[in-house]
């Protein structure tokens, strides 16, 4: 599936709560160890949009075809 970027810290202010977000560093550590999918452009963190925070993307995309099913 090919699904749009967003910036990490758009990202990290849908997913989380205020005061509750991780940092920028956290946020790129994740991308880097595959616990979230996202690329780096340009030195800049960007998560994929289907990405939900503590849901794998295998699982979030599943979900998200049932329910255009």
């Amino acid at each position: 599936m090919n699904h749009k970027l967003m910036r990490a810290s758009a990202w990290a202010k849908r997913e989380f709560d205020q005061g509750s977000m991780p940092t920028a560093k956290t946020i790129r550590s994740w991308i880097k160890s595959g616990i979230i999918e996202g690329r780096f452009i340009d030195g800049k963190a960007y998560v994929f949009a289907n990405e939900r925070a503590g849901m794998m993307s295998k699982v979030s995309d599943d979900v998200s075809a049932l329910l255009r099913a």
